[in-house]
Parts: structure tokens; C-alpha cells; sequence
């Protein structure tokens, strides 16, 4: 553990828990003692220029638990009252200033881990203005009237006294506070050291501050012009070492000019050889002050910058990770058109083909007969910054062409400025497939369908044919007559177109029926779809002994759908309901199919039989793939019966009747204003 790392409030106490606060407060009481001793060392007759102990203390608190203040804040007593530097000063005075030092002490430090935070960092323009608000102004501005007020029961002038002691205090926190939370408390210093590139420049730069810092603080010989000319030498390395380093930089580099500047000063040479003590420390302090202010500034810039570029690499990283650990195949475009970024996915399924710099190497990628129509798309919307979606196929790392779904939504920038897009990808073959098999099945089902009706269909077509037959023959015996009679031959001619469009639209409806196409959406009346299945099933109801009824609401809204696909759907819960009444004497077979309102904006369809039902365990399992109840049924009709009703955007559910028998379910909606609407079953 780091020695100065913040301890937690509360928690057991164990030996190297003591050990370690033990350690804490020595290294603080020998750092508070040096402290004192460099600030008393000025002469007694002014306040020092820099009061190195509130720094120390400062800091100490900072790193602590405030439970814990209490006691770095007594350490600092004895070092006041018994070092010999503070010997010629009275005891009240002693007291009274320990005392002050220390309210501003726990002040600074409750008003810093209130409104700058902690550990210290000044990263931020509002963090440096608050540190400089509550540390560098505001308190030590209210410490230096009761400082002033206790110097001038000394004798001495209260204003230079709050003048002296205000700057003493505000430049102790400006220079020297951050200098310790970044060299001694921080860890900036380690990460130096482990970049031995930084590290060689660091010492470049070190090497020649120290130069300039004391040719300009510590030499005083040659002409005026020459030493005001050395006076500004410094300053180029000072904004070096905070363009390059930030805070740790600017506040090591104006650290040492600080030691320098107060060596020179404590010795009277450089530019402070010839001035009075009271002078003196005016001078080092404006000298100090016109560096660090403008020099902080400027790290506090370059380090919210830093920052700034930290966070938005961060983001990119956990953008990356989570995009390359998606499920799907992901790429970004700029607003040229040009590809950003791809994901682990997109890599791993293209292949060698990964990572186009442009559409035109997406276009690589794209089937060729797919491509027209997905760069329309593509271009569509980025000429109207709106978001797509569509199916084409993409090739994989083996060649092959796979179906992939891409989904593209708009970019912006913070300001409203259109960025790119971002996309998805998802491989759907295997949807694409599944999809295809369940229309071969659906089509499948009604070719059974079909086959079972084949007695009806012979029947419905042998009437009007044998009939034009009969027709025909009359037709011929009349006009075998010396004089035929027209009126009658014009008659049985009519008869006879009568029967042959009977069995043409016999033959239609049939051929409708076992087509296979994709789901075509118009708008139709419900109620004639079930009059054409009645007619449909005319001969097989005949065949069963059965009766098929229907109670059919009058008005009923036309409702939008494909009337091929909704009479496979009530064909086979007719046929179902048939076969349910096997068993039901022929007297009581009966059927019903019913249409109504549902609510306001769907029509339900209903089949009614009067057989033994639905066992309760098995209505769950009514619409799965495969299950059935009969012997002879493969188990697809209601499967089918439910994805063509969900392609309708509909619900089919059976329920058992109060009496005998069950009743299924299903509901369409009303035709909308789109006419039409062309979709595959999904």
C-alpha cells in the first residue's frame, strides 16, 4: 500500500494498520518540521514569503480521513511551540498563530474535497478555479486578518501585515501544494519514470531549467540589460515543461525555480542583492507569482485535453470491445462514404475480403445481381440521411454467398452535423432457408388437401360437362329437323356457355388454390372468401354427410389479405372439424362458420364443431410443427394455418365449446388505405 494513499474511515484495527498511521504521522512531522524552518527562516520582522507549513498540513489532511484531521493537526503544535527558529516570539503569539494556520488548514481541506474533489488533480479549468478560489484566495484572504490582527498587538502596520501574510499563505498553496500532491502524493511521477523516452526528455528539460534558473536568480554581475535579459531565461523551459507535462511538469519546474529564487534571496545575490529584507520578499513573491499563475493556466489547458482525449479513446475502446464482441457483424461510414470501422464479426466472415476502404469495395462483396438495387438503396439514404434496412447477398471468407440483413442508422455529431452511418449485419440464410422449406410444406399441405378433395372435384366438373354433353346431343337431334327451331337451339347454346363457365371457374379456383406464389395482400370481402370455400368443399361435405353452415355478418368491412392463402386456412379448419365429428351420428354433423366485428380494427373468423373436443393437455401443443391427433394427418395443417395468420398480421387460438365440440379462431385486419401489400410468409 502506498503510505499515503487515503485511509478508509472506518474498518478493524490491526497491527499494520497502526503501523502504517504511526509512519504517516512521522513522515508528516518531520516534513511539518522542515517546513516551519524554511518558512521562519526570513527575518522575523516580516511575514515569510512563503509559508511552507500550511502546504504541508494541507496535504496531510487531504490524504486523510477526516476523522483523523484532529490528530496531524495536534503533531503540528510542538514543532511550532519548541523549535528554536520561533524562539523570540512570544507564546500567545505561538498559539494564536497555530490556532489560524490551523482552521485554514481544515477549511481548505473540506472546501477542496467539497467542491474540487480528491486526490488533488487539477485536470479541469472549473477544478484549478476552485482550488484558486478556496485555497490561493479566499481563505487565506480571511486567515490574513486575524494574522494581521495578532502582528499588530507585535506593533506591527496592520494592512502590511494582512498584505504580507495573505501572499505568504497564497503562494505557499499556488507553488508549493501542487508540487507535493503531484511529486510525492501522485503517481504521474512513477508513470515517468517507466517511459524511458519521457524520461530522457524530462532530464533534458530539468538540465536546462536548472541553467536558466540560476543564471537568472543567481548571478547579478554584467550590465542591466543583460541581467533583465536573464531574468526572463527561464520561462520557455517553465511553458516546455507544461505543454509536454502538465500539472506534474509546471509544478516541479516552478518548484525548482522557486528553490533557486529563494536560495539567491536568502543569500542577497542575483537581482536581490542590493534590496531591504521587506523588499526582498516582495520581490521574490512577484517574481514567483508571474510565472506560476500564467504557467498553471496553461498545464490546466493541456491537462483537460489530455483528459478530453483520454475519455474519447476510452469510449472508442469500449466501442470497440463491445462491437467486436456483438453477435453481429458491424461497420461504421463516414459521411464520404467511406468505411470506418468493422468489427471481429465482419472480419471472421469476410474473410480476406475484410476492411474496404470504401463502397466501392463493400460493392465487392455484394452478389452482383444484388448490388444495383442495394446501391440505390444505399445512396437513397445518404442523400436523405434516413435509416435503411434491406436483404442482399454477401460474400463469406470461402466464396460463398450468403443472405445477410443490413440495418443502417444516421450519425451526428453533437452540433446536428450528419457523421456517417452505422450498420448491422446479420448472416439470415438460415432463416432464408427455413422460410422457403415452410412455403414447400405449406404448398405440400395443400396438394394434400387437394388429393383428399379429389371426389368433389370430379363431381363439381362431371356435372357441367355431362350436361353440356346432353345439350350438345339435343342440340345436333334438332338440327337434323327439315326446320329447326331456333328459339330453342338459342336456348340450349345459352345453357350450354352456362355450363362451361361453371366448370371454368371449378377449374380456376382449384388451380388458385395449389399455385405456389408469394403472399399477395388486397383488399376483400370476407364473406365471399367463405362462400368460395363452401362452394370449394361442396363435394367432400356431400361425401361426409355433413352440413356446413354459416352465420355471416352483414356489412362487414373488407379486410386486407390474400384470398388464396385465407381459404387454405379455412379449409383446413373445416376439414378438421369434419373429421372431428367421424364418430357423430350423421344426423347431428354439423359445421358452422361464423364472421363478426372483433374490436375496431380486426374481423374474427370462427369454425364450430359439435365433436369430442380438445383435451386440455394437448391445446398447447394444437399449433407446433408435426402434431396431430389423427392417424392419417401429418401434423402441418394448423402449423401453416398459424404462419399464414401471423403473415396477416392476425392471432389464431382454439377453445372447447360449453357443450360438445371446439371452436377455432382467427382474426385480419381491415384493408387500410395501402391497397396493396406484397410479403412472403415468414
Amino acid at each position: 500500500m502506498h503510505v499515503f494513499t487515503e485511509q478508509p474511515a472506518s474498518g478493524p484495527i490491526t497491527r499494520a494498520s497502526v503501523l502504517t498511521d504511526l509512519l504517516r504521522l512521522g513522515l508528516f512531522s518531520v516534513a511539518f518540521f522542515i517546513a516551519y524552518r524554511l518558512g521562519m527562516a526570513f527575518s522575523q520582522a516580516f511575514a515569510s514569503p512563503f509559508w511552507f507549513p500550511d502546504s504541508v498540513l494541507l496535504c496531510a489532511l487531504l490524504v486523510t480521513s477526516p476523522r483523523r484531521w484532529f490528530i496531524y493537526v495536534l503533531a503540528a503544535l510542538p514543532i511550532r511551540i519548541f523549535s528554536d527558529v520561533a524562539s523570540e516570539l512570544p507564546l500567545w503569539f505561538l498559539l494564536v498563530t497555530f490556532v489560524i494556520d490551523s482552521a485554514k488548514g481544515l477549511l481548505t481541506a473540506t472546501a477542496l474535497r467539497r467542491f474540487v474533489g480528491t486526490p488533488l488533480r487539477l485536470e479541469s479549468v472549473p477544478q484549478f478555479a476552485g482550488f484558486v478560489l478556496y485555497a490561493v484566495l479566499l481563505i487565506p484572504a480571511l486567515g490574513a486578518f486575524a494574522g494581521a490582527g495578532a502582528r499588530y498587538l507585535l506593533g506591527y502596520d496592520f494592512w502590511q501585515s494582512w498584505d504580507q501574510w495573505f501572499m505568504g499563505n497564497a503562494l505557499a498553496h499556488l507553488v508549493v501544494t501542487p508540487a507535493i500532491c503531484y511529486w510525492i502524493l501522485g503517481s504521474e511521477l512513477r508513470a515517468l519514470v517507466r517511459d524511458s523516452k519521457r524520461l530522457i526528455e524530462a532530464c533534458l528539460l530539468i538540465a536546462g531549467l536548472l541553467l536558466t534558473a540560476y543564471l537568472a536568480a543567481d548571478t547579478g554581475d554584467g550590465p542591466s540589460e543583460l541581467q533583465q535579459t536573464r531574468f526572463y531565461a527561464p520561462i520557455p523551459f517553465l511553458f516546455w515543461a507544461a505543454l509536454r507535462f502538465g500539472m506534474l511538469g509546471a509544478s516541479g519546474s516552478i518548484t525548482l525555480l522557486a528553490v533557486i529564487a529563494i536560495q539567491a534571496a536568502l543569500q542577497y545575490r542575483g537581482p536581490f542583492a542590493s534590496l531591504p529584507p521587506a523588499e526582498t520578499a516582495m520581490a521574490l513573491q512577484n517574481f514567483l507569482l508571474l510565472r506560476a499563475a500564467p504557467l498553471y493556466l496553461v498545464a490546466v489547458v493541456v491537462e483537460q485535453r489530455w483528459r478530453t482525449e483520454r475519455s474519447l479513446r476510452e469510449s472508442e475502446e469500449r466501442f470497440r470491445s463491445i462491437a467486436n464482441a456483438a453477435p453481429v457483424m458491424i461497420w461504421q461510414v463516414d459521411s464520404q462514404q467511406r468505411i470506418e470501422f468493422v468489427n471481429d464479426g465482419w472480419r471472421n466472415f469476410s474473410g480476406h475480403h475484410a476492411d474496404p476502404e470504401n463502397i466501392e469495395g463493400w460493392g465487392l462483396l455484394v452478389h452482383p445481381n444484388d448490388l444495383p438495387h442495394a446501391r440505390d438503396i444505399y445512396n437513397e439514404s445518404f442523400r436523405t440521411h434516413q435509416r435503411f434496412q434491406f436483404d442482399y447477398r454477401h460474400r463469406r471468407y470461402d466464396d460463398e454467398y450468403r443472405w445477410v440483413s443490413t440495418v443502417g442508422v444516421p450519425r451526428y455529431a453533437p452540433g446536428g452535423e450528419f457523421r456517417g452511418f452505422i450498420c448491422a449485419l446479420t448472416d439470415v440464410t438460415d432463416r432464408r432457408r427455413a422460410e422457403e422449406a415452410t412455403r414447400a410444406l405449406a404448398h405440400a399441405q395443400r396438394l394434400a388437401v387437394t388429393g383428399e378433395l379429389t371426389a368433389m372435384i370430379a363431381h363439381e366438373i362431371r356435372q357441367p360437362l355431362s350436361a353440356i354433353l346432353l345439350s350438345a346431343d339435343a342440340a345436333r337431334n334438332l338440327l337434323q329437323r327439315p326446320d329447326p327451331p331456333i328459339d330453342e337451339l338459342i336456348e340450349i347454346m345459352g345453357a350450354i356457355r352456362q355450363y362451361d363457365l361453371r366448370a371454368d371457374d371449378t377449374i380456376r379456383s382449384i388451380r388458385a388454390f395449389v399455385r405456389n406464389r408469394p403472399l399477395e395482400r388486397r383488399p376483400l370481402d370476407i364473406n365471399a372468401t367463405v362462400l368460395d370455400v363452401f362452394r370449394l368443399l361442396g363435394g367432400d361435405v356431400e361425401r361426409r354427410r355433413m352440413r356446413l353452415r354459416k352465420e355471416l355478418a352483414e356489412a362487414l368491412p373488407p379486410v386486407l389479405g390474400d384470398a388464396t392463402q385465407l381459404q387454405q386456412v379455412l379449409v383446413n379448419l373445416i376439414v378438421n372439424a369434419m373429421e372431428a365429428e367421424v364418430a357423430v351420428p350423421e344426423a347431428q354433423r354439423s359445421v358452422t362458420v361464423i364472421t363478426r366485428i372483433y374490436d375496431a380494427t380486426r374481423i374474427e373468423i370462427a369454425v364450430r364443431d359439435g365433436g369430442c373436443g380438445i383435451p386440455a393437455e394437448r391445446m398447447p401443443l394444437l399449433f407446433e410443427s408435426f402434431f396431430t391427433t389423427s392417424q392419417q394427418g401429418m401434423g402441418l395443417g394448423l402449423s401453416i394455418a398459424r404462419t399464414i395468420v401471423n403473415a396477416h398480421e392476425g392471432r389464431i387460438w382454439a377453445e372447447n365449446n360449453s357443450d360438445r365440440g371446439a371452436t377455432f379462431h382467427f382474426t385480419v385486419p381491415f384493408a387500410s388505405s395501402k391497397s396493396t401489400e406484397s410479403a412472403e410468409i415468414t
